[in-house]
Parts: C-alpha cells; sequence; structure tokens
C-alpha cells in the first residue's frame, strides 16, 4: 500500500467517526467533514506504520473529546498496514465553523433552512 492511500484510509477511518452532537443536531458529520482533524502524520515502521493524529473538539468543553480519542485509536489500529496509532487532542485550539468542509457547512445550512420553513409552518397552523 502506497503512503498516499494508507493517508487516504486514515482521513476515510476518522471521516466515519460521526460527531453524536452533529447527530442530535439533525446534521450527522464525520470528523473531517466537522473540521476536528488536525496535523496527521504516518511513519513507516518494522511492524506497520505509526499514525499521529491531532484531533480538535468544537469548545473547551465538549464532552466527546475522550470518545472521539479512544474510538480513533481503535479504529486506525485496526486498519490494515498500520502497527500503532497515537490519537491527542488539541484543546488549545480554537475550533471555527470555517473549518468544517464546505460541503457539510452547505448540509448544515439546507437542513437549518428546512427547519425553520418547518416551525414557520407549524406556527401558522397553530394560529390558523
Amino acid at each position: 500500500m502506497t503512503a498516499n492511500q494508507l493517508h487516504e484510509n486514515v482521513m476515510q477511518t476518522l471521516e466515519a467517526i460521526i460527531d453524536p452532537c452533529s447527530i442530535a443536531s439533525g446534521a450527522p458529520g464525520g470528523l473531517v467533514s466537522m473540521g476536528l482533524v488536525g496535523d496527521v502524520s504516518i511513519r513507516e515502521a518494522a511492524n506497520g506504520a505509526e499514525v499521529d493524529v491531532v484531533l480538535f473538539v468544537t469548545e473547551p468543553g465538549c464532552m466527546m473529546s475522550a470518545f472521539f480519542q479512544i474510538t480513533a485509536k481503535q479504529k486506525l489500529e485496526d486498519l490494515s498496514g498500520i502497527g500503532s496509532a497515537n490519537v491527542s487532542i488539541d484543546y488549545g485550539h480554537i475550533w471555527d465553523p470555517q473549518q468544517m468542509t464546505k460541503e457539510y457547512r452547505d448540509k448544515l445550512t439546507a437542513y437549518r433552512a428546512c427547519q425553520t420553513a418547518h416551525m414557520k409552518e407549524l406556527r401558522q397552523q397553530k394560529t390558523a
């Protein structure tokens, strides 16, 4: 497996970890889409690649950080070609919605517009 393929597998694996808060908001998003993946480094080693990943949280008090860290480590170490994974959380990083992918921001905007329209319709029905 090439280094590029391994990097792509790592990113796909991180994207498959869905932020539970995004599910609760009605617009599920993976760690990559949500802009929660920082530096990713991959080094070749005798027993498989060593992967280091830095994750972010949307706010310092986010209760999902341990879930993200543990889940990412487990899923990355299950990947073919990876010997070990070190996943850390950068609590000092100031996350901004602009870090989300454009595709996810568009999805979130469309969902919120639909939700707003639905709420307006319910209010109109209530007053009619």
